[in-house]
């Protein structure tokens, strides 16, 4: 169920709203998902993590030189 957001207030300010003297911030769920921690990036899995290794892993297309290595 969804509820107004004049009931999320207190009376006086319930009463100011109505006068048009004060208008609540605007505050959708875009600004409050913005303000929410952000959470822990989950850890690196896999055989080297972030690493790309090439000084052991065989190319795919034999370069010239390969073999002085």
């Amino acid at each position: 169920m969804v509820t107004r957001p004049e009931q999320e207030y207190a009376w006086w300010q319930k009463a100011l709203i109505k006068a048009k003297i004060w208008q609540p911030p605007h505050r959708t769920l875009h600004h409050v998902v913005r303000d929410m921690e952000r959470p822990v990036p989950p850890p690196v899995t896999g055989a080297y993590g972030n690493r790309i290794v090439t000084a052991t892993r065989r190319r795919l297309v034999p370069q010239h030189g390969d073999d002085q290595r």
